[in-house]
């Protein structure tokens, strides 16, 4: 008698929230092309130069998502292995690049062995780990050279303004417990990841993440995103309300949206002494 119930347990927990994301990742394999990947797109080429990424590494891709980045880095002359937890999506990446290897696996246990890849990147997954610590230390283990990280950077409007909408809308989280979604957007706590490593590097990239219509940024944040999606599913049009007049300071001069945006990308290589 007693104690918690197990799913009220930190490990219950994460099994909760995992479950929860590999399921809502899945669902949006096919909407999250239409324009989250073209923000996302800018990170790719920053991670495989951080990594070191050249013809003939062998690169891990973890949450390859739809893959291109382990595309992008096999126009490189690479050989990349693409590991994800959503089963859907690895199917999508699979269907739009057959030639390519992608495997079922978890980030914060990778099944792959010490040292198996000259570099190993990771854009946009450590905000979803429930113990990023441990999902970076996986990928330092499994990498015989550097790792990458992307991450965006804290405030921007793309992630800003549908939490703001939600507020308005007097919305509650929707998801299992989780990480603080926010927590490396701070370049600090990002950086603190790589601690004791050696080689570390940081670069900005700043770009305006353009959309046609105010519908194309809504569909954007649906299809794109799971722990925001499934906040604003109770009352989706009167939280749309407020996206479009939050929104409406990004109105671009030829028309539609554009809406700046920067991304974080941080390297480095293991410590002899770690």
């Amino acid at each position: 008698m007693g104690g918690p119930p197990e799913d009220a347990s930190p490990q219950g927990e994460s099994s909760s929230f995992k479950a929860f994301e590999a399921a809502g990742w899945s669902e949006r394999a096919a909407t999250y092309g239409a324009l989250m990947a073209r923000a996302t797109v800018h990170a790719i080429e920053p991670l495989l130069d951080a990594a070191g990424v050249v013809s003939g590494s062998t690169v891990l891709e973890v949450a390859s998502g739809l893959g291109d980045l382990s595309a992008a880095a096999a126009a490189r002359g690479a050989i990349p292995t693409g590991v994800d937890i959503a089963p859907a999506m690895l199917r999508a990446a699979a269907e739009r690049h057959p030639e390519l290897t992608f495997v079922h696996g978890d980030a914060e246990a990778l099944p792959f062995g010490d040292g198996e890849f000259d570099a190993v990147v990771g854009a946009f997954v450590i905000n979803h780990l429930p113990e990023p610590e441990r999902g970076v230390a996986e990928m330092l283990r499994v990498s015989r050279g550097r790792i990458a990280l992307a991450m965006w950077d804290a405030g921007i409007p793309l992630f800003a303004l549908p939490g703001q909408a939600a507020d308005a809308a007097g919305l509650l989280d929707a998801a299992p417990t989780g990480p603080d979604a926010e927590r490396f957007a701070k370049r600090e706590n990002l950086l603190a990841l790589l601690a004791g490593q050696d080689g570390i590097s940081e670069r900005t990239v700043t770009f305006d993440l353009e959309a046609a219509s105010l519908d194309a940024l809504w569909d954007c944040v649906l299809g794109g995103t799971v722990r925001t999606a499934a906040r604003l599913r109770d009352a989706p049009e009167e939280a749309k309300r407020h996206f479009a007049r939050l929104a409406e300071p990004y109105r671009a001069a030829g028309g539609g949206y554009a809406l700046p945006t920067t991304v974080r990308v941080v390297a480095a290589t293991r410590s002899r002494d770690s």
